[in-house]
C-alpha cells in the first residue's frame, strides 16, 4: 500500500475515533468551524445565495427576502398558536429550543439532520393576523455546505403540517 493510501486510512481512522470519543458536534466544528448563529429579524432578513434554507413568511413581513411559501392563517390567537407549536415541537427527536424572545413571540431551535446530525437552525415568530387569527414566519437554514438536499423545506412543511 502506498504512503498516500496509508495517510488517507490513518486520517479516516482518526476522524472516526475523534467523532466516537467527542461526539459529532465537536467533530463537525473541528472540520467545518463553529456554527455561527445570527439573530433573525424577519423584517430585514436577506437570504443567502445558497439553496440550503427555506423561508415561510406572511405577506408584507419579509420585505428584503422572497419567501419560498406564504404562511398559513390559523383560527386562534398567536399565543394559542405558540402553545400548540411548543407542544408539537417538544415531541420531535433531535430538536432543541436554543433561544427565545417571548416579548416578540420569536423562538430559535437547533434541529439535527437525520443520519449526519448537521446542526440546522430554525427561527419561528408568531403574529397577529386579524381578530382571533394568527400566522407565523419560519426560517430554517443549514450552517454547513451549500445544498441541503431539500432538508429545510421538508422540515418546515412537516412542522406546519403538525400544527393542523
Amino acid at each position: 500500500m502506498s504512503w498516500i493510501l496509508w495517510l488517507v486510512v490513518a486520517a479516516a481512522a482518526f476522524a472516526a475515533v475523534y467523532a466516537g470519543l467527542k461526539g459529532r458536534k465537536p467533530f463537525l466544528a473541528l472540520v467545518y468551524g463553529p456554527v455561527v448563529r445570527t439573530p433573525v429579524d424577519f423584517e430585514t432578513l436577506e437570504l443567502a445565495k445558497s439553496p440550503n434554507q427555506y423561508l415561510v413568511c406572511p405577506p408584507g413581513l419579509c420585505r428584503n427576502a422572497t419567501p419560498n411559501a406564504e404562511s398559513p392563517v390559523f383560527e386562534m390567537t398567536p399565543e394559542d398558536l405558540r402553545a400548540r407549536w411548543m407542544a408539537r415541537i417538544a415531541k420531535l427527536p433531535r430538536v432543541e429550543q436554543i433561544g427565545s424572545d417571548a416579548e416578540r413571540l420569536q423562538y430559535d431551535y437547533e434541529a439535527l439532520t437525520p443520519f449526519f446530525n448537521f446542526p440546522d437552525t430554525v427561527t419561528v415568530r408568531f403574529l397577529q393576523a386579524g381578530e382571533g387569527k394568527s400566522t407565523l414566519a419560519i426560517y430554517s437554514r443549514s450552517h454547513y455546505g451549500y445544498s441541503d438536499l431539500g432538508v429545510n423545506e421538508k422540515r418546515v412543511k412537516d412542522w406546519l403540517e403538525r400544527l393542523r
